[in-house]
C-alpha cells in the first residue's frame, strides 16, 4: 500500500520532536495519526493533499474538588476575642457567620474586620472616621483609631483633668474627626487650659468677661479641636494682660485691646510693670481745657510702645503742667494736710 497520506514521513520527523515542545495536551499515540502533520489536525483529500480540521482540544483531567468548607469551632472564640478588643463584640454573630459561610479567613484579624465594616454598629465605633472623610482626610484603620483614644485619655491623666473633663466617647470623636494630634492635645492643655485654669482668680474672671468662658467651660473651650490652638493660645495671654491692667492699673481692658497687646508678644510681668507705671500718671490720663483727648486705648499704647503720637502728647501735657505748677497756677490742690501728700495734675508727688 503506497505512503498516500505521508505518514511514515511524518513519523520520522514527529519522532524528532521533544514533548517539551509541545504545549497542547496530546499524547505520542495522537501525534503519530494519520490526521495529525506537524502538530496540526488535518484531514486527507484524495488527491493527497490535507486540510486542517478544526477539533476540540482534549484536555486531562482536572484536579479533585476541594472538600466542603468545615468549620473550626473554636474560631468563634477568636471571632469574639478580636471583637472585644474593639468594642464590638455585638458584631459576634455576623462575624462568625461570614466565616462559616467560607466568606472571611478567621486567622486574619484586619480580613475579619473589613468584612463588618459596614454594619451600623462598626460605623457608630469608629464614627470619626465618616467626619474625617468628608473633610478630605484619610479612614484610619481600627487599630490606629484606639491608639489615638488610648494617647489622648493619657495625656488627659498626665495633666491631671479630673474625670468627666474632656474624656467621653463624643470629646475624643470631636479630637479624630479635627485631626489633633497627640502633642497638639498636650500643647492645648498646657499652653490653654492649664495656662487659665490654674491661674489667679482675676485671670479667670477676665475669660468670662472677655469671651463668656466659665470657669467650668475652660476644658471644653481649651480642648475643641474647631477652635484653633494659636488663637487659644493668644486668648489665654489676653486673659493674663487684662487680669494684670485691671488689678495693677484699676484699667478693664477691652477685648481688641488685650489681644493686640498679645498678639505683640507682652508677657504677664511686662503687662504688670506697664499698667503700674500707667496708674502712676495719675490725674495726667485726665484731659483739661486747652488739650487734645486721649483715650484709654492710647494711655495704653502709648506706655507699650505701640502708640507714638499719643506718648507725644503726654509728654506735652507733662511739659505744659509742670510749668504751670512751678508758677503756683490753679492745676495743683492739696490732700492729706497731715501726711503731706499732694495730688497735682502732673501726678503723684511727695
Amino acid at each position: 500500500m503506497s505512503d498516500i497520506f505521508g505518514v511514515q514521513e511524518r513519523r520520522a520527523v514527529l519522532d524528532d520532536i521533544r514533548f517539551d515542545d509541545i504545549r497542547l495536551p496530546i499524547d505520542r499515540e495522537s501525534l503519530g495519526s494519520p490526521v495529525f502533520a506537524g502538530g496540526t489536525l488535518e484531514r486527507p483529500t484524495p488527491d493527497g493533499s490535507v486540510t486542517p480540521v478544526v477539533t476540540p482540544v482534549v484536555t486531562p483531567d482536572g484536579p479533585s474538588a476541594p472538600a466542603p468548607f468545615s468549620p473550626n469551632p473554636d474560631a468563634r472564640n477568636t471571632i469574639k476575642a478580636v471583637l472585644a478588643s474593639y468594642g464590638l463584640d455585638a458584631l459576634s454573630d455576623i462575624l462568625w457567620s461570614n466565616y462559616t459561610g467560607g466568606l472571611v479567613d478567621v486567622t486574619n484579624p484586619q480580613a475579619l474586620i473589613y468584612s463588618i465594616r459596614n454594619e451600623p454598629a462598626y460605623k457608630e465605633r469608629f464614627k470619626a472616621n465618616d467626619a474625617r472623610m468628608k473633610a478630605g482626610l484619610p479612614e484610619l484603620s481600627p487599630g490606629e483609631y484606639i491608639g489615638l483614644e488610648d494617647q489622648y485619655k493619657q495625656v488627659a491623666r498626665s495633666n491631671g483633668l479630673p474625670t468627666g473633663f474632656y474624656d467621653t466617647a463624643d470629646d475624643i470623636t470631636k479630637l479624630i474627626s479635627g485631626d489633633v494630634s497627640p502633642s497638639e492635645f498636650q500643647s492645648r492643655i498646657t499652653n490653654g487650659y492649664n495656662a487659665v485654669a490654674n491661674a489667679d482668680p482675676e485671670v479667670r474672671r477676665q475669660m468670662q468677661d472677655l469671651y463668656g468662658v466659665s470657669e467650668g467651660g475652660l476644658a471644653a473651650y481649651f480642648l475643641d479641636p474647631t477652635r484653633g490652638e494659636p488663637l487659644l493660645q493668644q486668648q489665654a495671654q489676653a486673659a493674663k494682660i487684662a487680669a494684670r491692667g485691671r488689678e495693677v492699673g484699676g484699667i478693664q481692658l477691652s477685648r481688641g485691646t488685650a489681644e493686640d497687646l498679645a498678639a505683640r508678644g507682652i508677657t504677664e510681668a511686662q503687662a504688670q510693670q506697664g499698667f503700674s507705671s500707667i496708674g502712676q500718671l495719675g490725674e495726667l490720663t485726665t484731659q483739661l481745657s486747652g488739650e487734645t483727648a486721649l483715650s484709654q486705648e492710647q494711655i495704653i499704647g502709648q506706655q507699650f510702645g505701640t502708640d507714638t503720637q499719643a506718648a507725644l502728647e503726654l509728654e506735652k501735657r507733662r511739659r505744659r503742667r509742670v510749668g504751670e505748677f512751678s508758677g503756683g497756677g490753679g492745676f495743683a490742690r492739696t490732700q492729706g494736710e497731715t501726711s503731706g501728700a499732694i495730688t497735682t495734675a502732673v501726678g503723684k508727688a511727695q
